[in-house]
């Protein structure tokens, strides 16, 4: 069954995130073209600002669906009802609390936002639209939590999907008929968000009708053991926070906005990126959490040999990801957009680097989720946000983006050293050594690959037809190499097995 769900989730994200992927593509090109040059970084800017608002939630989510897990592994809907409601009553003080930090810093934005020249007109209205979208998500997003606990996210994905083309083909009717009408462009983002919430919810109401709202007070949060994990969580918020906002917050006090445009071409990219490649690992992760639970007497071998398997497809995974963004991102971006939005090659590399420490411990991230235990490694997330931070306003000066982006690497290996910490304490006991080894070994191959693929591209003309070109290389290049070098070892037996029963099911459905 847990091969089933996940092998579903990955069909629903491949196609409907492809079909996103282009969409995206054309409203962010259309966006950048017909609107000012400082609308999509002032909005991207504020997006940010809200992301470390995202602070009062104090990592509810998280704690709750760890212990999720364990409940529906017992199959204990008295429990399950319990986490479900005390989440829901928790985000919607965590809105309340969110639309006061929200008015507050109302009155500091000009502290952030620093050109002489500001519209704001425009960076208020973006503002109060994207305090709405927040809120919104707050009181309505909560019954996700169970879809992702029980490997159902294909069924969200599925509904928002729907709406979110809906989004992106409104977003390009108003960038061409509407343009500048920032208010209309936004606007419609709220209100095909909030229908796809509500559609959720009455799908959960539907497929969990065993799950009841129940009564619930300070004494549950207290009985159950929640304010401690939230207490040390807290400080994994506050690091992740500081963490992930740092770059454009820094960018738009010591380069304005419109320097943030620039970057948001390529973090928009990358998001869309991201988000395929979160889902495809998201169906993983609560399978994860299944197999960190089993007490079963054969478990121990099972989730050693799942563990390095899943690892070593963190690796695949984030090797193939870097090698395509070091050897696509300026001839893609030149076809999309022009040259004129390109940044340098030393900003794309450090981004690469970035962007392959994320996903190669993704796996690892995982296992640490379900662990719990937020004590053990939230220094290390104060200091990779604290680091982050300050690195960024030392090096930006001296090295512009590419300095930005470099603390942010530097920073991030910090937080994926902290979490090995826990995971290597509390679950694959004596074997940091061998991870450690195999960390080395992965970014030697991780250079050849990019060196070969890149130098191989190098070869290729220009334009769309080269960039087709480039993309066929990096999708059989990286992979065949990395295929040489582990496809036939013990870490990949899991993987060829899994892969073996799919081979062997789609046969025979063929058949």
């Amino acid at each position: 069954m847990r091969t089933k769900r996940t092998i579903i989730n990955l069909l629903y994200t491949l196609g409907s995130s492809f079909v996103l992927l282009l969409l995206g593509l054309v409203a962010r090109a259309l966006f950048v073209s017909n609107f000012d040059i400082t609308i999509p970084g002032t909005s991207t800017v504020i997006e940010q600002l809200f992301s470390v608002f995202s602070i009062a939630e104090f990592g509810v989510g998280s704690v709750i669906s760890y212990r999720l897990y364990e409940q529906i592994a017992a199959k204990d809907v008295d429990k399950i009802s319990k986490y479900m409601s005390l989440y829901k009553w928790t985000y919607r003080l965590i809105g309340g609390a969110i639309f006061v930090l929200a008015a507050l810093f109302w009155f500091f934005l000009p502290l952030l936002i620093v050109e002489a020249d500001t519209d704001w007109n425009a960076v208020h209205a973006i503002y109060i639209l994207q305090t709405l979208s927040t809120l919104s998500s707050y009181f309505l997003v909560t019954r996700r939590l169970l879809y992702t606990c029980t490997q159902q996210g294909y069924v969200c994905t599925r509904i928002d999907f729907v709406f979110n083309v809906l989004t992106y083909l409104a977003r390009i009717y108003i960038s061409l008929n509407y343009a500048n009408n920032y208010i209309l462009y936004f606007g419609i983002t709220i209100v095909f968000n909030t229908l796809a919430n509500v559609v959720v919810a009455w799908r959960y109401r539907r497929d969990f009708p065993e799950v009841q709202d129940v009564r619930v007070s300070w004494a549950d949060f207290k009985e159950l053991g929640l304010f401690r994990d939230l207490r040390y969580y807290l400080v994994h918020r506050v690091s992740n926070a500081i963490y992930g906002t740092s770059d454009s917050l820094v960018m738009t006090r010591m380069r304005g906005s419109a320097s943030v445009t620039y970057l948001g071409n390529y973090s928009n990219v990358s998001s869309s990126v991201t988000n395929i490649g979160n889902k495809i690992l998201d169906s993983f992760a609560a399978a994860i959490g299944n197999i960190v639970y089993d007490k079963t007497a054969e478990a121990d071998d099972h989730q050693k040999k799942v563990f390095w398997s899943m690892d070593l497809f963190s690796y695949l995974f984030g090797s193939f990801v870097a090698v395509a963004y070091f050897c696509l991102f300026q001839p893609f971006i030149t076809v999309w957009l022009g040259s004129k939005w390109l940044l340098p090659m030393s900003y794309v590399f450090w981004f690469c680097l970035n962007e392959y420490v994320g996903w190669n411990h993704r796996m690892l991230g995982s296992y640490r989720a379900v662990l719990g235990h937020f004590e053990e490694d939230q220094w290390f997330m104060v200091a990779s946000g604290v680091s982050n931070l300050v690195l960024s306003f030392v090096l930006v000066g001296p090295f512009g983006l590419a300095g930005v982006v470099a603390a942010t690497v530097f920073a991030h290996c910090l937080m994926w050293f902290g979490r090995a910490k826990v995971v290597f304490g509390r679950f694959m006991r004596g074997c940091g050594g061998r991870y450690l080894r195999l960390q080395l070994i992965h970014a030697l191959t991780l250079a050849a690959d990019m060196a070969v693929t890149y130098w191989v591209c190098s070869l290729l003309g220009g334009g769309w037809l080269g960039v087709i070109a480039r993309a066929v290389v990096v999708c059989i290049l990286p992979n065949a190499m990395n295929l040489v070098f582990y496809g036939f070892t013990s870490d990949a037996e899991y993987l060829r097995g899994r892969a073996l029963q799919l081979w062997r099911r789609i046969r025979r459905k063929e058949a």
